[in-house]
């Protein structure tokens, strides 16, 4: 996840933010790249003063227009050349900000409510927003990760083949280290070597060497080919 977004002073009255959030984050009409460009590097001006309350203890103020920042900006690269990558990358900063705003004001918001939410940036938005749930889980709380985990795993379940719905639940069990649900989830079916090499290095990553290297010694005898981009030896020959 990105770092937290450079410090920047106050320009607006706390209670004018809402408004200011709206103006400068609604958009109509497509945004070719240069307009793309543009309304990025405004909507940064926005974005650093939030960062700035937040850094400086005042996240309750924040934490609302953040999150309806995450959603404009979501609406608007449905219309946008982003080519350049300067809204996805101010939307990866939000992201990261709103994140830390959720952690710091815990447990004062709903984690249910802030669990819903995240469901929303990541299904329901129109197109596919990752999150990176080991940032927001602090403020979920169990409560919250109780609720987060029973969704995304009902949506993965009625449609396995949706991408979105299998990387959330991916990146939860990576963060829970949840051995069994990351076997599940990138495992599969096991037909190819590709999907042994990503397991075993998904296993040692969450810190279960042993479980990793069972994998991988699977996947090999499974495909001694070893075929591009399995890596299964070459991962063996660096696992302990």
């Amino acid at each position: 996840m990105p770092t937290s977004l450079r410090r920047a002073p106050q320009a607006h009255p706390e209670d004018s933010l809402p408004g200011v959030v709206t103006r400068t984050f609604t958009t109509t009409g497509d945004l070719d790249y240069w307009a793309s460009v543009r309304h990025a590097e405004s909507a940064a001006q926005v974005a650093e003063e939030l960062a700035t309350l937040v850094r400086t203890g005042r996240a309750a103020v924040a934490r609302e227009p953040l999150a309806h920042a995450v959603e404009l900006l979501l609406s608007t690269l449905d219309h946008a050349d982003d080519a350049s990558g300067a809204l996805d990358n101010l939307l990866n900063r939000l992201l990261a900000t709103h994140a830390e705003a959720c952690r710091q004001a815990a447990p004062d918001p709903d984690p249910v409510e802030l669990a819903d939410w995240l469901v929303t940036v990541q299904f329901d938005t129109g197109r596919w927003c990752p999150v990176d749930i080991w940032a927001y889980g602090p403020a979920l709380g169990p409560g919250g990760l109780d609720h987060y985990r029973a969704v995304v795993r009902r949506r993965w379940a009625a449609d396995p083949g949706d991408l979105s719905a299998r990387d959330a639940v991916e990146r939860l069990a990576r963060w829970e280290r949840d051995t069994a649900t990351l076997i599940e989830v990138i495992g599969g079916d096991l037909k190819h070597a590709a999907q042994y090499g990503r397991l075993a290095r998904a296993l040692a990553d969450i810190g279960d060497p042993a479980a990793a290297r069972s994998w991988a010694e699977r996947g090999l005898t499974a495909h001694p080919d070893d075929p591009p981009g399995a890596g299964l030896r070459d991962f063996l020959s660096r696992t302990p």
